[in-house]
């Protein structure tokens, strides 16, 4: 998909993070996008920016994990603009920082209701519509590195982000396989400087009760000062877009923001192909 100008992006988690900085990018292209968030507030302030900088934007609150959201916000945009050219299945949590065994099980159901079946949604209620335009068409899909390796005490964020990269690898497959003129892409950032690591302030109501009195070990507690200190020194949402803009234009599947994290994919790879036991951090190879 060459040419951006005129064409329309949706975008969820489009309030905050990297979601609002890939909507401000494609808009500044000249891009028609759909914001779609779950924080009626911070959509509203959004919608408002765009609106004074003159950007051609539709703002639809939905909650991805509800399936009746989505088709909603399908149905509101190809009413407002008639086709969706790029769709971001963006909106994303990371949950607790704790061992897999401590995590309630809410947890677990809150982390893989948004980041798995939130872009499940996204594809069933607009990949059929995507395909019947019969023109270029890109799927966007937020993954992480974490997707392509492992670590301690983020096993649900882990794991799901893992099934969204073989979700969008089997979309992929699908999409060619039928002929299609829709392409798939998987963002794989490492650390962004968002604010996905406020862990406490990002748990919904209903799952503070469950998460209320859990100590984490002193091992988690310095997984989690470590992540924070990475958080606030990574590359920003900013970078992240414009990244996501040239990937849209050349069709690429796989987006590494940080290639230097592809050494720890490939010590992994290489782990599993010696059926070596796992390493954390992963283990400098020497070739």
């Amino acid at each position: 998909m060459n040419e951006l100008p005129g064409k329309t992006a949706v975008v969820t988690g489009a309030a905050t993070g990297i979601g609002l900085a890939m909507a401000r990018k494609f808009a500044s292209l000249g891009m028609k996008v759909v914001l779609a968030d779950r924080d009626a507030t911070a959509l509203e302030k959004t919608a408002a920016e765009f609106g004074q900088a003159g950007y051609t934007a539709l703002a639809v609150e939905c909650d991805v994990t509800v399936p009746a959201d989505v088709e909603r916000l399908a149905a509101n945009a190809y009413e407002k603009f008639g086709s969706v050219d790029v769709l971001c299945n963006n909106a994303g949590v990371l949950g607790r920082i704790l061992p897999s065994w401590q995590q309630p099980l809410e947890n677990w159901k809150w982390v893989f209701d948004v980041n798995v079946q939130g872009v499940v949604n996204g594809i069933h209620h607009f990949v059929p519509r995507m395909i019947e335009q019969n023109t270029e068409a890109y799927v966007l899909n937020t993954g992480s590195v974490a997707g392509l390796i492992t670590g301690p005490f983020f096993a649900p964020y882990n794991a799901s982000k893992h099934a969204v990269v073989a979700l969008s690898e089997c979309l992929h497959h699908e999409l060619r396989a039928m002929g299609t003129k829709v392409s798939v892409g998987v963002l794989c950032p490492g650390w962004v400087h968002t604010g996905l690591a406020k862990l406490e302030e990002k748990l919904p109501p209903e799952l503070r009760a469950a998460n209320a009195g859990i100590e984490p070990p002193a091992a988690a507690v310095a997984r989690d000062q470590s992540v924070r200190q990475m958080v606030d020194a990574a590359i920003s949402p900013a970078q992240i877009a414009d990244l996501v803009a040239g990937a849209i234009r050349h069709n690429r599947f796989y987006i590494f923001p940080q290639p230097e994290r592809k050494a720890d994919v490939q010590s992994r790879m290489e782990d599993i192909l010696a059926e070596s036991i796992p390493v954390f951090p992963p283990a400098p190879k020497k070739h």
